[in-house]
């Protein structure tokens, strides 16, 4: 998405949202309203930019870089916060769970995620609205299409982070629209569902959009994620996890049966800026340094993950825990621990100590990794070489990948009681990684493949707290992490803001 659509498109909608014009009033011919932003393709596309523009809160620094960090990762019992993140305590207060609701981060979460359900709610009325003149029917669709995705997308994060959710499904154009209660999760649920099955038909395969699109959404997008949510409907709905299953599998099959994506052998480099929008990647938040194009979109959060060590802010590492899950396998892969370990950490072994062929930014960093060294620090998110500048970059960032649709779907199979079929995916994505597969026909032993497939694959990818979750083990990990975990911090409570500002939500 270009910068310029994107910020204007944004600006636009912010000043003619709710805009009317009463019949005294007389018209100003050079003044935005509802009536003449929409009035052709490029305006619905700027329009359609601003409703991504919310994804993961990427605008605001606040919200993606360090909000966005601690609600991700500080939640997840693999991990550690650094000396520094002490100074903050709206950050802490989630490694402790110890937040309110007047915790900065989670005000953040739900105001972002709810102004991208009003923009993509402004692109759906209005853009539909529009007459065969202004534009024409294909890319009409599709532009609905996206925003209905996007929709799902933002309800689907703020249900899987609070236990209360409101559905908006239209602009607010007076003070009772803004007040709304909460909808019942199944309510939800099914809103979300509804929208990316509405969607799903209107959306491009990945070929078929060209160089200049790859990072918007695609069917296969639609598909995974029609997937993924009814398998996490599962914890919520148990009743009906049968059904759920069903579906979970009939999508994610989708997504492998359209020969769309398949993985990349370049693990690492879907994490430090060498590759964007890989043959895995279904939905990638995009990110570019190319000021040429008038297209910079880039953080520091290389800089907040990188350990101090290694000239980061050092505000997050590994667990002990961590590191004895991802090399429980041993030296299985031709000499060496399973690749995705040296790819997602640095810790003291031999791989990062070999003068012949130096791995960390062209040293071998004795100090922090050599014999003897505790330093276990994260790889990735931080670019493939020194930046004398910081760590600022434009590393993409994936949220999905074809990996993870085979590892749910690999779930759902075992729960379907198929467990070759589950088997068989499994070790696919080990496949990935050099090792050989397992041979496994029980379902508990299956699953906790499963679980620490995920492990390799995804940490600090900020799936881990979900996972747990939704199989009924955070406070079993939570505990054995030696976290003050209690059950009422599973998931947020509604902001202050929202619950003073708003009667409807006590």
């Amino acid at each position: 998405m270009k910068t310029n659509k994107l910020y204007i498109g944004l600006f636009l909608l912010m000043a003619v949202m709710g805009c009317k014009k009463s019949e005294l009033e007389q018209s100003v011919p050079d003044q935005l309203t509802v009536d003449n932003f929409w009035i052709n393709k490029d305006r619905a596309l700027s329009g359609l930019s601003a409703a991504y523009s919310q994804l993961e809160g990427f605008v605001s620094w606040d919200n993606y870089v360090e909000a966005r960090s601690v609600r991700e990762f500080y939640r997840e019992d693999y991990i550690v916060p650094g000396a520094d993140a002490f100074n903050y305590p709206w950050w802490t207060e989630h490694y402790n769970f110890e937040f309110t609701s007047g915790n900065y981060a989670i005000d953040l979460l739900w105001r972002e995620n709810y102004r991208g359900i009003n923009f993509a709610n402004q692109v759906l009325e209005n853009v539909g609205r529009m007459s065969a003149a202004a534009i024409d029917e294909a890319s009409k669709k599709q532009i609905l299409a996206e925003a209905k995705f996007l929709r799902a997308y933002y309800h689907f994060k703020v249900l899987t982070n609070f236990s209360k959710v409101i559905i908006r499904d239209k602009v607010p154009t007076s003070e009772a629209d803004l007040s709304k209660g909460f909808s019942e999760r199944g309510e939800v649920y099914a809103f979300i569902l509804k929208d990316l099955l509405e969607a799903e038909p209107d959306l491009p395969l990945r070929s078929a959009r060209p160089a200049t699109e790859l990072g918007r959404i695609t069917k296969g997008a639609a598909q995974a994620y029609l997937g993924k949510i009814n398998l996490y409907r599962v914890s919520d709905d148990q009743s009906n996890a049968a059904a759920h299953y069903t579906e979970a599998a009939k999508w994610l099959n989708k997504v492998i049966l359209s020969n769309e994506y398949q993985l990349d052998n370049n693990f690492l480099g879907m994490f430090n800026g060498t590759t964007k929008n890989s043959t895995e990647s279904i939905f990638e938040l995009q990110q570019s340094s190319d000021a040429s194009s008038g297209a910079v979109y880039r953080s520091y959060l290389s800089d907040w993950v990188a350990a101090s060590e290694l000239g980061g802010y050092g505000e997050i590492y590994g667990t002990p825990g961590l590191l004895t899950e991802m090399l429980k396998e041993g030296k299985v892969a031709n000499g060496n621990y399973d690749a995705r370990v040296y790819q997602t950490m640095y810790f003291n072994d031999a791989y990062f100590n070999d003068p012949a062929t130096p791995r960390v930014y062209g040293n071998t960093y004795n100090a922090v990794f050599g014999a003897g060294a505790k330093t276990i620090a994260f790889r990735k998110w931080i670019p493939a070489g020194p930046d004398r500048i910081g760590f600022s970059n434009a590393i993409n960032v994936p949220l999905m990948r074809y990996a993870d649709v085979l590892l749910m779907y690999a779930e759902v199979l075992n729960e379907q009681q198929k467990p070759g079929d589950a088997v068989t995916w499994i070790n696919k994505v080990r496949g990935r990684a050099g090792l050989p597969d397992v041979n496994l026909n029980n379902k508990a032993l299956i699953f906790d493949q499963i679980v620490h497939e995920r492990v390799m694959e995804f940490t600090l990818e900020g799936s881990r707290f979900y996972d747990l979750r939704r199989w009924g083990l955070l406070a079993q990990k939570m505990q054995a992490a030696g976290r003050k975990f209690t059950a009422d911090k599973a998931f947020y409570p509604t902001p202050l803001k929202e619950t003073t500002n708003n009667p409807l939500t006590p």
